[in-house]
C-alpha cells in the first residue's frame, strides 16, 4: 500500500509551522524524512507519528562513548601571512594532499582556503574530527617553530 507523501509547502497549513521551522525539524531528526531530487517529503506514517508527539527514533538510554566520539566535528581557522599566493597555494596542495591520504580512522574532514592579496593573508578553515584537526595544528606549530626551540 503506498503512502502519501507530503512536500515541506504541503506541511505548512497541516503543523501551522513555518516552512524553515519544519526544515529545521527535519535536520533535527524531529520528523522523519527522505530527499527526493531537491525536496524533502514526508510519508504519511512519519507525519503520524510526528503529531503523537513521538521522536523519530525511540529514546536510548544513553549515547556510547563511540557514537558521540563519532558524532563530533571540530572547526580551526589558520591565518598567515604571507607576500604572495604562490606559497599560500603551495601550503594548501600540501594540505589536501594529507586530506587526501590520511587513513579512514580520522573521519570526515574537509578544508576551504582563501588567500587576501590586498592584506596578505591566507587562510584555511580545517573540518574534521578532533584527531584530524589535532594532527593538522601539530604540522602546523612543527612548521612554524623557530630554529632556536628545542623538538
Amino acid at each position: 500500500m503506498e503512502q502519501k507523501l507530503y512536500s515541506i509547502e504541503d506541511l505548512v497549513p497541516i503543523l501551522k509551522l513555518h516552512s524553515k521551522t519544519i526544515l529545521r525539524f527535519i535536520h533535527e531528526g524531529k520528523i522523519r524524512a527522505r530527499k527526493i531530487g531537491r525536496t524533502w517529503m514526508v510519508q504519511q506514517d512519519a507525519l503520524d507519528f510526528y503529531l503523537q508527539g513521538d521522536s523519530v527514533e525511540p529514546k536510548s538510554e544513553a549515547h556510547k562513548p563511540e557514537d558521540v566520539a563519532r558524532r563530533i566535528t571540530v572547526s580551526a581557522v589558520i591565518e598567515i601571512e604571507e607576500q604572495n599566493s604562490d606559497e599560500a597555494t603551495r601550503i594548501s596542495n600540501s594540505l589536501l594532499a594529507l586530506l587526501n591520504s590520511k587513513d579512514d580512522s580520522f573521519g570526515k574532514s574537509r578544508f576551504d582556503f582563501f588567500y587576501y592579496p590586498e592584506i596578505q593573508k591566507a587562510k584555511y578553515v580545517l573540518y574534521g574530527s578532533p584527531k584530524f584537526i589535532s594532527l593538522i595544528l601539530e604540522t602546523f606549530h612543527v612548521l612554524s617553530r623557530g630554529q632556536e626551540e628545542p623538538l
